[in-house]
């Protein structure tokens, strides 16, 4: 059940907003509030893709998988995030897993009824497109830096999107991260990981002490996002 307040926050997010006001209210009664503990699966790669999900509190991680079982891709979905919006109007099945990095509430609504609204509201899909494009952009960025040959680089671009894309308000990560979850992001070793964070230690633009990450220096990270 969406409380009053919940009603609101949803109404006044982009996602929302340039629906009717009859289509938002069946939107909602459709909604279904869940707490999860850390560590629980809201739902696997190649399950059927049928809902989207908001989270209002916490934070989740998505994990992409090769045929070995080995993980290709590790990202993070923060709060008043609908996710995943990769697919819309084309897959059939999540292709990553999503898992709760700490105790979360999500909201969960139909997918089909979130797109065939969408489809008749212009401005909904002009919307859409952008939050895509900007996805994208950030993505590009990532593969572009990715690529290059100096892990050292790779592993201090993937702190840099960590800081601007989840600390909101702080320059402490809000969840826990561990160095193999580094290594995921930044295609590399978490002995690789560890050299790094010694030296981004060392020069103080980085703390790192029981799985909690502190940003010293914004700008520091900020020319890895150009």
């Amino acid at each position: 059940m969406i409380t009053k307040e919940q009603y609101q926050l949803l109404r006044g997010l982009d996602d929302f907003k340039y629906f009717s006001m009859a289509q938002f209210d069946k939107l909602v009664a459709t909604m279904t509030l869940r707490k999860v503990r850390k560590g629980q699966i809201l739902f696997f790669e190649g399950d059927k893709r049928d809902r989207l999900f908001l989270l209002t509190s916490g934070y989740a991680k998505i994990e992409q998988f090769d045929i070995t079982g080995s993980f290709i891709y590790t990202d993070y979905v923060r709060q008043k995030t609908v996710f995943p919006y990769g697919d819309l109007f084309t897959e059939e099945n999540y292709h990553f897993t999503a898992t709760a990095v700490a105790e979360l509430e999500y909201i969960s609504f139909p997918l089909e009824l979130f797109e065939k609204f969408s489809l008749t509201n212009p401005a909904q899909m002009k919307m859409l497109y952008q939050k895509l494009s900007n996805l994208l952009r950030l993505h590009e960025i990532r593969l572009r830096n990715l690529v290059v040959s100096s892990a050292t680089v790779r592993v201090t671009q993937s702190l840099a999107f960590l800081l601007y894309e989840m600390c909101e308000g702080t320059d402490t990560l809000p969840f826990g991260i561990t160095t193999i979850d580094v290594a995921n992001m930044s295609g590399t070793t978490r002995e690789t990981v560890s050299h790094v964070f010694k030296q981004l230690k060392k020069e103080g633009v980085l703390a790192f002490k029981g799985r909690r990450l502190t940003f010293l220096d914004r700008e520091y990270f900020s020319q890895f996002l150009n």
